[in-house]
């Protein structure tokens, strides 16, 4: 192939730093108990204990969950006295978690209907 053949097929292909981002944000989804934790936070923010109980983990659990999610750089938190709140870092990864689980939710309707 000639070099001008193969410089539009780079186009066609993700860039290294993307792709490893784009790698993060999947694996970082990936774990049922941290997507539970991120659709949580994508209603409102919340407490570790208050996680904790909603995703049925223990809040040392949680917490090791929420440390993973927050070095993912996907959460943040702030103190209110003696409680730490959790957040989502921004509106548009809330609406990824919604979208994400939106198009679970039509995948398992594709399913329903075939079969």
């Amino acid at each position: 192939m000639s070099e001008s053949a193969i410089e539009p097929m780079r186009d066609q292909i993700i860039d290294n730093d993307l792709l490893d981002m784009s790698v993060l944000v999947l694996k970082t989804l990936s774990d049922p108990a941290r997507l539970q934790l991120l659709w949580a936070l994508s209603l409102e923010d919340r407490t570790l204990s208050e996680l904790a109980q909603l995703v049925g983990v223990t809040p040392n659990a949680a917490s090791q969950l929420l440390t993973k999610l927050r070095a993912s750089g996907v959460l943040q938190a702030r103190k209110d006295g003696r409680h730490t709140i959790y957040s989502m870092h921004d509106e548009r990864s809330r609406q990824f978690v919604r979208q994400t689980l939106d198009f679970a939710e039509y995948r398992l309707a594709l399913e329903s209907e075939n079969s």
